[in-house]
């Protein structure tokens, strides 16, 4: 199959799925741009390293997406996820300002994530979005897995907590001229501006999200 062929394939469960290129790139942990690319046949067919990503993040098998890459073995340097290897972290819900984030009033469920998508050195929790107002990357009542740090890059998508309400919100990271904003990817939203009137501090960058379908 041809780089424009597999692209195609690619799409084609993609848009059966009802995802878009961006929730296919933060489920999968890749960049958007990448994923564009190779859907669209600007791309060689990647390697199976790759493979495996996109497979994640469109929610496929390897073995299906393997088979449309021509590649119907596993490579012997290629060994599947062992899912027993998983790390169980918390689910937040209402969140005080000035208390440890992961206090025990604070936690209200549990996840488990593979242990191979977690850095060590770092701690996580995961938050139930509520609302829209950040689709269509991120689909409403979605579980995102956060790693916790105090500061992001521009562009990543952030959980901040704004210490007004104490609430929790998941909005993509704005820096302009000294400025920190909270800008949601639905258009229809308001961003939120970081200011002594409305104080906020990032809680970590979101690294992925996960549907609910109940």
């Amino acid at each position: 199959m041809d780089n424009k062929a597999f692209g195609n394939e690619l799409r084609n469960i993609r848009k059966e799925k009802n995802f878009t290129i961006r929730q296919v790139a933060l489920q999968a942990g890749m960049n958007h741009s990448f994923i564009s690319q190779v859907e669209n046949g600007k791309r060689n067919i990647p390697k199976p390293n790759t493979l495996r990503k996109i497979a994640k993040g469109l929610r496929i098998s390897e073995n299906e997406i393997f088979h449309l890459a021509g590649l119907d073995v596993v490579p012997d340097n290629m060994q599947p996820i062992d899912e027993s290897k998983m790390t169980t972290i918390p689910i937040l819900g209402e969140i005080a300002c000035g208390d440890p984030i992961l206090a025990v009033e604070n936690i209200v469920g549990s996840l488990d994530v593979p242990t191979s998508d977690l850095k060590n050195g770092y701690k996580y929790f995961a938050l139930q979005t509520v609302g829209d107002s950040m689709l269509p990357t991120i689909p409403r009542n979605s579980i995102v897995t956060i790693r916790m740090q105090p500061d992001a890059e521009d562009g990543q998508i952030v959980a901040a907590l704004l210490e007004d309400d104490n609430s929790a919100t998941i909005k993509r990271l704005k820096k302009t001229n000294g400025k920190v904003i909270l800008k949601p990817d639905n258009e229809s939203y308001s961003p939120i501006v970081l200011s002594e009137d409305r104080p906020g501090r990032i809680l970590g960058i979101v690294i992925s999200a996960t549907q609910k379908f109940n």
